[in-house]
């Protein structure tokens, strides 16, 4: 089961979409499960009513919030279930049934179930607005709580190749995304560098790949001499950029590489690649970056520190 939610702030739009009123997206497919301090069942109207309730409130730009619950092909969900994940959803996000409109609507136009979602951020009684920072780390852990209350699978099947139903790999990418999870739920890992320090804590090696200007784009990760990407444990590098942004510059600083082997003596001498003593197992593949032992924000200032000096000449 995953979780995926964006804001914007045209909520007719957004109501018919769920209702499947759009012109260019049809959906004939659609079916309002429920609505909460929504008087209407009529798309318009209830976009109308949110927006009034939005109104009150000019600090809020954005009031639409809609998540969409996927769930995976084949799996059987039935109409209680998705009502009680839906409502659990909206509690552990923070949008109290008794203080936040929402109509949920249920798609049939895909293999696999799932339901939109749409919350008035602004709450009726006028209090703060439901917070949208940090989205995606609590979008994982809302869905880790629903599947455990309400016994559903985590995340959709996705197709599968050779490599794919290799034991070794299977467990590799089971551990990884497990520790990735719970690492970006825990508010105390605020931090690109916490994260690796974690993560090296795990037993996990983390080679990240960085352009020329020093962004992350890519990610990949080791346990038990088996290697698996980001991509592959649901875990995109631009996911981990955007998980950490709200934190500031530091956040995405990373330490000075360590290239692949050098942890090697240390545990030929019989220690846990954990110890502190064998350093971080971390490593960088660098497109177009140059030099050793300095960080990417560092390698983007002596960058254009080069350039300014070749327009002077």
């Amino acid at each position: 089961m995953i979780a995926k939610t964006i804001t914007g702030n045209d909520f007719t739009g957004a109501l018919e979409y769920g209702a499947g009123l759009r012109s260019d997206r049809t959906n004939k497919q659609s079916e309002l499960l429920s609505v909460a301090n929504i008087g209407s069942q009529d798309a318009h109207q209830i976009a109308a009513e949110m927006q009034a309730v939005a109104s009150m409130s000019s600090r809020i730009q954005q009031p639409v919030w809609h998540t969409v619950l996927s769930w995976a092909p084949g799996e059987q969900v039935s109409r209680e279930q998705k009502l009680k994940a839906a409502a659990l959803y909206c509690e552990l996000m923070g949008a109290s049934l008794e203080r936040h409109q929402v109509a949920v609507y249920e798609h049939k136009d895909k293999e696999h179930p799932h339901v939109h979602i749409y919350i008035n951020r602004v709450p009726m009684d006028g209090g703060p607005a439901l917070d949208t920072s940090q989205n995606y780390a609590r979008n994982v852990k809302a869905t880790l709580k629903i599947r455990e209350q309400l016994g559903l699978q985590q995340l959709p099947e996705r197709r599968h190749t050779t490599n794919d139903l290799d034991p070794g790999k299977q467990v590799t990418r089971g551990y990884v995304r497990e520790v990735l999870i719970a690492a970006l739920a825990d508010p105390r890992i605020n931090s690109l560098e916490k994260l690796l320090t974690h993560l090296r804590d795990k037993e996990i090696e983390a080679t990240l790949k960085r352009d020329a200007k020093g962004v992350l784009v890519g990610s990949s990760f080791r346990y038990q001499e088996t290697s698996v990407k980001g991509t592959d444990v649901g875990i995109k590098a631009k996911q981990l950029r955007d998980h950490f942004s709200p934190f500031g510059r530091e956040a995405l600083r990373t330490a000075a590489p360590v290239r692949p082997g050098a942890a090697g003596p240390t545990q030929a001498s019989g220690m846990t690649p954990g110890a502190s003593q064998a350093g971080p197992l971390l490593s960088f593949e660098e497109d177009g970056g140059q030099g050793g032992g300095t960080d990417d924000a560092e390698q983007n200032e002596n960058t254009s520190r080069r350039r300014r000096r070749r327009r002077r000449l």
